[in-house]
């Protein structure tokens, strides 16, 4: 398997390559694509490394979420620590309990879309979707793109039933264990036990695969938030819901205050 991107993937990290910025951010997320490439070179040389250079690949992209998220200086986004394994661990389940969200909410045949446009400030990536105005189809790009609201019963969401099928997919009951046992693979991959040391070998195309899917989504997330200023608001409200889940700051935080 040779890793590739497609077309609309490479002018995305065209996008962050090209973005003039001192958000630290945007070099933890090259450094996250830097290490999927080496992984793919360490395929069938050395597995251990290469599947230590995937999950730090990972890593690496969630952190730049991170420090966008805190360039922008997002209500608690102090709490993030980009240093913290379980932290980052974290992040691509919620994408994935995110993911279920959306699949139940949006009209499946009107699901939004991504796209890169350019009227004449520079290229960026736009959410877009279809809407009816006067009776006419068009095509909406909203700027900034994530800046719309949900709530249901006076509280932002909290996304725990998207959590509970993701934690029954996963066999798991707690979803800050699970976190932690994901936080925890690093350390099965590179450190002996009672039963002896790590073997890996024969890694599977669908670990690199996901692995790229990972680190893209975080290149999107940052494209997303880091180029505006303001606050939007399905950006501060999921932030709030992943701290929650991460036990960092109280539940009155989905609260919609009146």
């Amino acid at each position: 398997m040779v890793l590739s991107f497609t077309e609309f993937q490479e002018r995305c990290i065209g996008l962050l390559e090209s973005s003039s910025t001192n958000c630290r951010g945007r070099h933890s997320i090259r450094g996250g694509l830097n290490h999927l490439r080496r992984a793919h070179a360490l395929r069938n040389i050395d597995d251990e490394m290469a599947l230590f250079r995937l999950i730090t690949a990972e890593e690496e992209a969630v952190a730049g979420l991170f420090y966008a998220l805190k360039f922008r200086q997002y209500k608690n986004a102090k709490q993030l620590n980009p240093r913290d394994h379980i932290h980052k661990s974290a992040a691509t389940p919620f994408l994935q309990i995110l993911a279920f969200f959306f699949d139940e909410w949006w009209d499946k045949k009107n699901t939004p879309w991504m796209r890169i446009m350019d009227e004449g400030k520079g290229a960026e990536l736009r959410t877009a979707f279809e809407t009816t105005i006067s009776g006419e189809k068009k095509i909406a790009h909203p700027i900034p793109p994530l800046n719309f609201s949900v709530s249901s019963n006076g509280e932002y969401p909290s996304f725990e039933k998207q959590m509970d099928k993701l934690l029954g997919e996963q066999s798991q009951n707690d979803m800050l264990e699970f976190v932690q046992d994901r936080a925890n693979l690093r350390n099965k991959i590179l450190y002996a036990n009672s039963d002896g040391f790590p073997s890996v070998s024969n890694i599977g195309d669908g670990v690199f695969e996901r692995c790229q899917r990972v680190v893209m989504a975080m290149v999107y997330a940052y494209l997303f938030i880091q180029p505006y200023p303001e606050k939007q608001l399905f950006v501060q409200e999921s932030l709030n819901a992943f701290l929650v889940m991460l036990g960092r700051v109280e539940r009155d935080v989905l609260a919609i205050k009146s």
